[in-house]
Formats: structure tokens, sequence, C-alpha cells
């Protein structure tokens, strides 16, 4: 399983690392855990990708993870991506540990996985795009790549989750799958709302988007105002599930169940703008 709790660098190492936008400008100590826990993430990750250390021509992978969070803005503005996890940690009390090891690292829905591919179609030159298989999974698929080379890296994506995450998965999903059922209830409006809202707060899609506003069918301010309600009520709700709860094959299991649960009318425009 991945050992992303195991290796974590500590919250002081992490607060650092969001002030001054560097491992290496950080302290000795500090650098040197926050390397510990960033290379392996992003290796694996990598390797999953069907892509071999050597094909990195000797890149160092923290310097393209800074340089992620530095000049990759959010789809909610135009300011760094760094920035405006910092601002969603602050104004939804999330724990650095939680954090780090969930939204940026967890096992399958951590943005260490956009970042090694673009890390990936940088050395590569390749197009990195989603499609949604007959099965309904979502694949990564290469333009550009050179068949056989594209054949390995879909072999590789595609490679059996660990069998102690299947065993822990299921019981966990229906759990969270009735929390969102609660939380629609308790506000009194459509799974699929609370659904769409969680799933798009999670990719950093816009609440403007208008795919979003039509799967609402509500207006920007009301959007909104619903966001802030489901998000205290969810988080409320997963409490009770105690320690669990706070895994990350808890969060990636929340966005999967959000995924699927969203307005099949929404999936559609997005797939269509992908």
């Amino acid at each position: 399983m991945d050992d992303t709790q195991d290796r974590y660098a500590g919250d002081g190492a992490w607060r650092q690392w969001f002030e001054i936008c560097s491992v290496a400008g950080c302290g000795e100590e500090d650098a040197r855990r926050l390397r510990a826990q960033i290379v392996p993430a992003m290796m694996r990750r990598l390797a999953a990708c069907g892509v071999s250390p050597e094909e990195t021509q000797g890149e160092d992978p923290v310097a393209f993870f800074d340089a992620f969070f530095q000049l990759r803005g959010s789809r909610e503005g135009a300011k760094p991506l760094k920035l405006w996890f910092a601002h969603r940690i602050r104004a939804e009390g999330l724990a650095m540990r939680d954090f780090v090891c969930g939204t940026l690292f967890g096992a399958a829905s951590g943005r260490v996985h956009d970042i090694v591919v673009d890390w990936i179609a940088a050395l590569k030159g390749w197009r990195p795009r989603t499609l949604r298989g007959e099965d309904g999974r979502r694949r990564l698929v290469w333009e550009g790549a050179p068949a056989d080379e594209a054949a390995a890296a879909l072999q590789a994506g595609d490679a059996a989750p660990d069998a102690a995450d299947l065993l822990d998965a299921e019981p966990l999903r229906r759990q969270i799958e009735d929390a969102l059922s609660r939380t629609a209830a308790k506000l009194g409006v459509e799974k699929s709302a609370v659904a769409l809202l969680l799933y798009a707060t999670a990719q950093d899609v816009p609440l403007t988007d208008a795919a979003v506003l039509e799967g609402l069918q509500t207006g920007k301010s009301r959007a909104y105002a619903l966001r802030e309600k489901v998000v205290k009520r969810m988080k409320a709700e997963l409490s009770e599930l105690g320690e669990e709860a706070e895994s990350p094959l808890a969060g990636r299991l929340l966005l999967e169940v959000c995924e699927a649960a969203v307005p099949a009318a929404t999936r559609v425009r997005w797939e269509n703008h992908a």
C-alpha cells in the first residue's frame, strides 16, 4: 500500500514549503524530509504510467513538483495553485497531514497524479487525455506517443490496485455513499447536487462553470451558499466514521462516489469539452 503516511515530512516542513515556495529553500532537515516524501511518490506514479526513471534524463522530480504549484493557476482563479490550496486549508480548517497525504498524495485521486502526467508530457512531448471506457472507468491515453510506448503506458495505468485497498474499499465506499445520502436529505437537496458541488470543489472546477450551474439548476450566489452548507454537513457526517474517514483511501473513494453521482448531463458536457 502507499507509504505516504509513514513518510510524512511533518506539519512544520509543509508549512515552511507553503511559505517559501520551494523545497530547496527550506531548512536542511525539512528539505530532506520533504524530498523523502515527494520523490518516492512521484517515481511510483511515474512507473504506474509506464515511464522508467531513466527516461527522466536525470531531471529532479522535486524541481518539477515545486514548479507545478508555483506556475500553474487553479481553475478557481488566476492565482498559483499553491496559494489556492493554502486558502482552502485555512477556509475549510483542514489538518496539514490530511491535506498532504490525501489531496496531494492520495493513492488514486491525489494531485501527484496530475503533476506526474504534466512531467511526462514535458519530457516526451505527448498530450494526455482522459477517456471513459465501455466499463465506465476513466483511462489516461497519450496522443502523439509511439504505439508501443502508448500501449505500455496504458497497460501500466490499468494495473490492478493493491489487494489490501480492495479489502478496505467496499465497506468504506458504502459508508461514504450513506454519508452523501444523509447530507442531501438533511439539507433537503438532491444527492446529485451534493455530489456535483463536492466533486467540482475537489477538482478545482469553478462554480461559475456553465455545466455546474446547469446541473445544480441554480444561480451563482445560491451555488456558493449551498456549497458552504454541503461541505460543512459532509464533514460532520464523515467525522462519524472515525479515523478511517481521514485516510487517503477515503478521499479517493469520496471522489469516485461523487463522480458517479454527478448528473449525467453534466458529465457529458465536461467530456465533450475535455
